[in-house]
C-alpha cells in the first residue's frame, strides 16, 4: 500500500525561494511584454483579453504554488475540485444524463484514492470506467445508450484518468527528492508552451506560414508554426527549472522533453477544440476571465501530464 505525497513545511523546501523568485520575474517580464503589445498604453490594459489572462495567471500561479508546496491531503482535495469543475463543464456542454454525471464525479474520487494509495492497481481504472458506464447504458435502455457510453468513457479517460497522473507524478517525485520539482516543471512548461504558441502564431499570422493549418475544421487558427512556439515555450519553461532538474536530465533529454511537451500541448488544445466544436461552443465556461473555463485552461495539461509521466518513468 502506497502513501500520498506527504505534507511538507514549505519553508523547509530547498527550492521555495528560487521558485518564488522565478515566478515573480516571469510576471514582471510578462507585464513588460503586455505593455509592448499594448504599445506602452496603460489605459484599458486590464480590460482586453491579454490583460484578463495576465491577472488570471497570477491567481492560478498562486493557487498552484500553495497546493503543490504544501502537498498532502490538501493537494488531493484541490485535484478533486479541478476534476469536478472540468466534469461539470463537460456535462453541461454535452447534456449528458445525470446518472452518467454522478458516476463521473464518483469515479474521480475513486481514481484519486487508487492513484494515491494503490498505484499498482491504477491501470485497472479504464476497465472499471467501461464496466460502470456500460452497465448504466444497459440499465437506461435508451436509443442513445451507445453515444452516452462512448462520451462518458471519453470524459473519464480525458479528464479523470489523465489528471490522476498528477498523483503518480507526485509519487515519482517523492522517490527522487522532496522538492516537488517535477510538478513545478509541469507548472512552468505547459503555460509557457501555450504562450509560445500564441506569440509565434501571432508573429507569423500574416506570412505564408500561416496557411499551413493543422485541422482547419476543428481550430481554424491552429497552425504548424504555432507548434514551434509550443516547443520553444516548453523549452523556456525547462530552462527556468534547469537549476534543479539538471541533476536528473541530460541536455538531450531536456530537448526531447521540450519537443514532447510542445507537441502534446498542441494535441491537448486541439482535443479540447474538437470537443467544443462538436457541441458548438466557444468556451467551456466563463469561470476564468480571459481563459474561459477549467477545461479551456487544462486541455493542454490533460495530454502533457500523461506523456511526461511515462517519459520520466523511462529516463529517470
Amino acid at each position: 500500500m502506497s502513501h500520498i505525497t506527504p505534507f511538507l513545511n514549505p519553508l523547509e523546501n530547498p527550492i521555495l525561494i528560487p521558485i518564488i523568485i522565478r515566478v515573480l520575474l516571469v510576471f514582471v517580464l510578462g507585464f513588460f511584454l503586455l505593455l509592448i503589445l499594448k504599445k506602452g498604453r496603460l489605459k484599458g490594459i486590464w480590460k482586453n483579453e491579454l490583460g484578463k489572462r495576465y491577472l488570471s495567471w497570477i491567481v492560478i500561479a498562486l493557487i498552484y504554488l500553495i497546493f503543490v508546496f504544501i502537498g498532502g491531503y490538501l493537494v488531493l482535495i484541490f485535484l478533486f475540485i479541478v476534476m469536478s469543475l472540468a466534469i461539470y463543464e463537460a456535462v453541461e456542454i454535452s447534456k449528458l444524463p445525470k446518472s452518467y454525471a454522478i458516476s463521473l464525479y464518483s469515479l474521480a474520487l475513486v481514481s484519486i484514492f487508487v492513484s494515491s494509495f494503490y498505484p499498482e492497481n491504477f491501470y485497472m481504472l479504464p476497465l472499471i470506467y467501461f464496466l460502470i458506464f456500460g452497465t448504466i447504458a444497459i440499465n437506461r435502455n435508451d436509443k442513445k445508450g451507445l453515444a452516452h457510453l462512448s462520451l462518458s468513457l471519453f470524459l473519464g479517460i480525458w479528464i479523470i484518468f489523465a489528471l490522476s497522473h498528477f498523483v503518480l507524478l507526485g509519487h515519482l517525485n517523492h522517490e527522487i527528492d522532496n522538492t516537488r520539482s517535477l510538478l513545478f516543471l509541469i507548472g512552468f512548461t505547459v503555460p509557457f508552451a501555450d504562450i509560445g504558441a500564441y506569440l509565434v502564431g501571432k508573429r507569423f499570422s500574416k506570412t505564408f506560414l500561416n496557411k499551413y493549418k493543422i485541422a482547419r475544421n476543428i481550430s481554424p487558427r491552429k497552425t504548424y508554426v504555432g507548434i514551434i512556439g509550443d516547443i520553444l515555450g516548453a523549452f523556456i519553461g525547462i530552462l527556468i527549472m534547469y537549476f534543479v532538474i539538471n541533476a536528473y536530465f541530460s541536455i538531450y533529454e531536456m530537448i526531447i522533453l521540450a519537443v514532447i511537451i510542445g507537441l502534446f500541448a498542441s494535441v491537448g488544445d486541439l482535443t479540447g477544440s474538437l470537443f467544443k466544436r462538436y457541441y458548438k461552443v466557444k468556451d467551456s465556461s466563463s469561470l476564468i476571465p480571459g481563459h474561459g473555463g477549467i477545461l479551456d485552461r487544462i486541455n493542454s495539461t490533460l495530454r502533457v501530464i500523461v506523456v511526461v509521466y511515462y517519459f520520466l518513468i523511462v529516463v529517470l
